[in-house]
């Protein structure tokens, strides 16, 4: 339960501090004393979004933070597991705005990420108001609150799997038919460039050596000419060339060997180069021509094979690699088409699986939530009839479209009045006015407050449209709530006001140059004052002073 609550600078509060006790607590004031401050601070406090227009004029943050005790063992493990130290099941939320924005939540001093924050905040703390009563008309909402109602979590979530892999085999299915329509479509043009690629017999680094081989060819004269010149320097010529000479050379050294080392050691030198210039001639003569056939046809058909290749690159505009990589594309995308219909069957049939099998799952879904439905209705109906509604028949309508699946299943629900015997249901927003509504959201919640298992519950304005008996109806209703939960209602009824456990009057004051709104729990001569306040008009009536008495006694209501 939420045990106090601090407010700094937020709107016209500067600081307030309020305690609260268990049980039903009502808070009442004049307009424009700050009641809704009271309930924005505590949304502010519960992970909602952060607005700087509400810092106090002249100051630079906002400060609210709430003390609560005997937090559940499920939020508890929550906290923990959030790296939070938690004693006795104590929490102390904070939540501070600063001017330029920005935004800081901690648990116990610990700084938690909003996302975090909010959802624990939001299981400890449930905020029910106007906005509340219109999201009833939202038919987007409805089956969420039933599922909610029905406890579908687990089945839901099953179905949500295998709804998935659902839209995974229907997405396959769609690409194996528009894969195969497109290449059917193309399997000339996919046949034709196979033959071609294919007829060309491309070769990675093939263009690149026939490149080197061209230049070859186009100075085979040349080669021949200057390699023949070498090889005749070296090793040819009738007499005299260079072989000749270095082996005079090295024979005249030899003869001065016994002379001297040095002779002997240049002429072991000079036969190592003999041996290396005798080579050169060698590799001159492999590379001077070694053409298989006449080089200048030779060089014709290179030049044929260039252009070839040259006229592929510009027609598919890419280079021979990229070419080689086309080819095989081709290949696969005609060998994916004549495997393409038992590829297709295939695909069908495993979609035919999926799909069964969610159907299976959404028909479960959708048994589970008629029989809640049912249930609901006539809970809601029996919470209406309390409420001065006996006349009116709430029905929550579950209706199936096993053809359209859906990642919630099958079905569509819709909450409907019926406004008098025999009268068929319609749509909430076209029956319901604004106190109708009221009773129909506080009927709604009371019968979530058990699934809910939020310890603390604030009604904001729950009594709109409404007054007298039906308004006294609503504040009994509240008190029982309250034996569950902790319940908060700001009201402008004195019918509700007057049957709370506490009472807290919101008033504003002048501090200075700007209005100060502060909170106080009245004692029982107070709690008079201000329901003959809410009764009566200007001045305060001893009839009304007498009402409000009456309304303070339990026993004429048979409480």
């Amino acid at each position: 339960m939420l045990n106090s609550l601090h407010i700094e600078n937020m709107a016209v509060i500067k600081n307030c501090d309020i305690n609260f006790s268990p049980g039903f607590t009502s808070l009442t004031g004049e307009t424009g004393a700050g009641k809704s401050i009271i309930i924005d601070s505590i949304a502010l406090l519960c992970g909602s979004r952060s607005d700087r227009s509400v810092i106090r004029t002249g100051e630079d943050k906002a400060l609210v933070s709430g003390f609560f005790t005997d937090v559940s063992a499920d939020i508890e493990e929550l906290i923990k597991n959030a790296d939070v130290p938690l004693t006795d099941g104590e929490a102390m939320l904070t939540r501070q705005l600063s001017a330029d924005g920005r935004s800081v939540c901690k648990i116990n001093g610990r700084q938690l990420p909003l996302s975090i924050y909010k959802e624990i905040a939001s299981l400890l703390v449930n905020i029910h108001g106007q906005q509340d009563n219109w999201s009833l008309l939202k038919e987007s909402c409805h089956l969420a609150l039933l599922d909610k109602y029905a406890s579908t979590e687990k089945l839901l979530s099953g179905y949500k799997l295998a709804y998935h892999e659902y839209c995974e085999k229907r997405d396959e299915l769609d690409k194996i038919i528009s894969d195969s329509e497109r290449d059917r479509e193309q399997k000339d043009v996919l046949e034709h460039r196979l033959k071609e690629l294919s007829s060309a017999k491309l070769k990675a680094g093939e263009e690149e050596k026939l490149l080197v081989e061209r230049k070859r060819l186009q100075n085979a004269e040349k080669i021949d000419k200057q390699t023949g010149l070498v090889y005749r320097a070296i090793k040819g010529g009738d007499k005299v060339n260079a072989i000749y000479l270095l082996d005079r050379s090295i024979t005249a050294l030899r003869a001065l060997s016994d002379v001297s080392e040095e002779y002997s050691a240049l002429a072991e030198r000079l036969e190592n180069a003999k041996y290396e210039i005798e080579d050169v001639a060698d590799c001159t003569t492999a590379v001077s021509g070694g053409f298989d056939g006449d080089p200048s046809q030779l060089l014709t058909d290179l030049e044929s094979r260039l252009f070839k290749l040259d006229a592929l690159k510009k027609k598919y505009r890419k280079d021979t690699p990229e070419l080689i990589e086309l080819l095989e594309e081709t290949k696969l995308r005609l060998a994916n088409l004549e495997n393409s219909d038992g590829d297709i069957d295939l695909a069908k049939k495993e979609l035919a699986t999926a799909k069964s099998k969610c159907v299976k799952l959404a028909d479960e879904l959708s048994e589970m939530r008629k029989r809640s439905a049912t249930d609901l209705s006539e809970r809601i109906c029996s919470e209406l009839a309390f409420l001065d509604m006996p006349n009116v028949r709430f029905v929550v309508c579950v209706e199936n479209n096993a053809r359209e699946l859906s990642p919630e299943g099958t079905d569509v629900v819709r909450f409907m009045l019926a406004g008098a015997s025999g009268e068929p249901p319609r749509p909430l927003s076209k029956i319901a006015s604004g106190g109708e509504l009221s009773r129909v959201m506080l009927a709604v919640k009371s019968v979530f407050a058990e699934a809910d298992e939020v310890a603390t519950v604030i009604y904001d304005e729950v009594d709109a449209g409404v007054s007298g008996k039906t308004a006294r109806k609503i504040g009994i209703k509240l008190k029982n709530t309250a034996k569950r939960s902790q319940v908060f209602c700001v009201t402008h009824s004195a019918q509700i006001a007057s049957l709370s456990d506490t009472h807290l009057v919101v008033y504003k004051q002048l501090d200075g140059e700007l209005y100060s709104t502060s909170v106080r729990e009245l004692n029982t001569s107070e709690r008079v004052e201000e329901l003959s306040r809410i009764l009566g008009g200007i001045n305060i009536t001893e009839a009304q002073r007498k009402a409000a008495i009456d309304l303070l006694d339990p026993k004429n209501d048979n409480l």
